[in-house]
C-alpha cells in the first residue's frame, strides 16, 4: 500500500510542467522554514522563562524581567469584549465563515475563512504585592486559560466563533522590557530652567541682590553658575512631588529580537512546558517537510 503510494506520488511529480514542480517544492521549502524559525523562536522562549529570575515590580531593575501578579483594569472606561460582552483587561476575538468550493473535478472542499478579527491593545496593570506595573499588550504573544470557541449553524454560511480573554483579577505572568517612566521628564525639567533663569533676568536688582556675592554690581562666571544651580533646585522642588506621582512603570515589546515579550494567565512551569512542546512539534515539521522537499527535487532531477 505505501509503495502504491510513493509510486503514485513519483509518477505526478514527473507529469507536472517543469514551472508547477518548482513552485510545488518551493511552497514546501517555505513551510520547512518557517518552521524551522518557529521551533528556534519557541525553543528560545522557553529557555528564557526558565532563566529569567521572577522580579518585584518595586525593585524590578530596568532591562528585560519577568513579573508574576494579578492582572488589573486600568482607571477609565470598562473594557467589555466585543463577541461576549463579558468585561475584561483584554481579549482577542476571530470570526469565520465555512466556505465550500469546487475544484475542476467536481470535487467540493470547505474550509473556514475569517471575516474579521480584532485583538486588544488597552494597556492594563500587572499588580503583586509591592506595586503596580503598566502593560503594553502591543506585539506580544498572549496565551490564556479563558479561551472558548462555539458556532452558529443557522446562518448561511455558518459561522464559528473564538474568543480570548485576560479578566480583571486573573492571575498573570509576563516576560518583557521594564521601563520606569515619568511624564516630567528631562527635557521639561531643562526648559523649567531655562524659563526661571530668564524671569531672573528680567529682574537684574533681584537677581544681584542673591547671587552678586562680591558686590560689585555684576555677575561673573563662578555667580552665575550659583543662580544656574539656584534655578535647577527651585525647579526640582516645584516638580519633585509631581514627578512622584506621575511616575509609572511599562512592561512592552523590547526591540531586541532575541527577547521575547510574553504576557500569560497559564503558571510558568505550564508555559515552559507549553513552549518547549510547540518547539518539538516545529521541529517535526521541520524534518518532514524539509525531507520531503529534498525527495521532491531528488526525483524530479533523477538524482
Amino acid at each position: 500500500m505505501w509503495h502504491k503510494f510513493i509510486a503514485s506520488l513519483e509518477s505526478k511529480l514527473l507529469q507536472l510542467e517543469s514551472h508547477e514542480f518548482w513552485i510545488a517544492a518551493s511552497i514546501v521549502t517555505v513551510i520547512a522554514i518557517i518552521a524551522f524559525i518557529r521551533m528556534a523562536r519557541w525553543w528560545s522562549h522557553a529557555r528564557m522563562i526558565e532563566d529569567v529570575p521572577t522580579s518585584r515590580v518595586r525593585s524590578a531593575s530596568q532591562g528585560y524581567v519577568e513579573l508574576v501578579g494579578h492582572a488589573r483594569m486600568m482607571d477609565g472606561p470598562v473594557i467589555f469584549s466585543p463577541l461576549s460582552k463579558k468585561s475584561c483587561v483584554w481579549y482577542s476575538y476571530k470570526i469565520e465563515e465555512k466556505v465550500k468550493t469546487y475544484d475542476s473535478n467536481g470535487r467540493s472542499k470547505t474550509y473556514w475563512k475569517v471575516v474579521k478579527q480584532e485583538t486588544s491593545e488597552e494597556l492594563f496593570l500587572l499588580e503583586d504585592e509591592t506595586g503596580r506595573c503598566v502593560i503594553d499588550p502591543d506585539d506580544a504573544d498572549v496565551i490564556t486559560t479563558n479561551k472558548r470557541t462555539w458556532y452558529k449553524r443557522t446562518v448561511s454560511p455558518p459561522r464559528r466563533y473564538t474568543e480570548e480573554l485576560i479578566l480583571d483579577n486573573e492571575p498573570i505572568y509576563s516576560i518583557g522590557l521594564f521601563k520606569t517612566v515619568a511624564n516630567v521628564d528631562r527635557q521639561k525639567h531643562k526648559e523649567q530652567v531655562h524659563h526661571l533663569l530668564r524671569e531672573w533676568k528680567n529682574d537684574p536688582n533681584h537677581l544681584l541682590h542673591r547671587f552678586d556675592t562680591n558686590r560689585d554690581g555684576e555677575l561673573s562666571l563662578e555667580e552665575w553658575e550659583l543662580a544656574r544651580l539656584a534655578a535647577q533646585r527651585q525647579v526640582k522642588r516645584e516638580l519633585g512631588s509631581m514627578e512622584k506621582l506621575e511616575q509609572l512603570s511599562v512592561l512592552k515589546n523590547s526591540p531586541h529580537k532575541n527577547q521575547g515579550f510574553i504576557i500569560s494567565t497559564t503558571p510558568e512551569d505550564a508555559l515552559i512546558s507549553h513552549y518547549k512542546t510547540r518547539a518539538l512539534l516545529a521541529m517535526l515539521a521541520f524534518f518532514i517537510s524539509g525531507s520531503f522537499a529534498v525527495w521532491m527535487i531528488n526525483t524530479r532531477l533523477g538524482l
